[in-house]
């Protein structure tokens, strides 16, 4: 095993050649294993290989997201405030591709954020109380550029922040 990453309820593992293992619990499809188990909330017990190639993962509240060693983000799992980034509010039982060229990206709550290869920083999701810094107070369903030159980002329950090359916090 490469590295561990827990959530609120459902857990992945990625394997030292790229397997990415998820198990928990399924309501909305956060395991990616093409079922659901919303109506009968039994969990995932043992873990199950989701897809190759990853190299990190993030875990949100329902949902989940990946990275492969390419720069694809995939997003899988709850999606009724637009945290998977697809333009649609519909959960997805497995993983589907959103992004290109992306570094690194953090699973919040209900919002999102990613930092691609030249450092800009993206957000999507719900916009309550201006989390995702775009000026307004309106969710996002497909992923919006914030700022650039991001070189980290964290991202708190109705809250945002971001550190930049230069060392600056926003």
């Amino acid at each position: 095993i490469k590295s561990v990453t827990l959530g609120s309820g459902h857990n992945a593992l990625i394997t030292e050649d790229g397997s990415l293992y998820m198990w928990g619990y399924n309501n909305r499809g956060q395991v990616g294993n093409g079922a659901s188990t919303y109506i009968s909330p039994a969990p995932v017990e043992s873990p199950v290989k989701i897809m190759d190639n990853v190299k990190s993962v993030s875990l949100g509240y329902d949902y989940s997201g990946a990275i492969t060693e390419d720069g694809s983000l995939y997003m899988w799992g709850g999606n009724w405030c637009y945290q998977l980034g697809n333009g649609t509010n519909e959960n997805s039982l497995i993983p589907i591709k959103i992004m290109d060229n992306v570094k690194s990206v953090s699973l919040g709550y209900e919002h999102n954020a990613l930092i691609t290869e030249d450092g800009s920083l993206y957000m999507w999701g719900n916009n309550k109380h201006g989390k995702l810094g775009n000026g307004t107070t309106t969710d996002s369903s497909t992923p919006i550029k914030i700022m650039d030159n991001v070189k980290s980002v964290s991202l708190g329950y109705d809250y945002s922040g971001a550190i930049t090359e230069d060392g600056s916090l926003y």
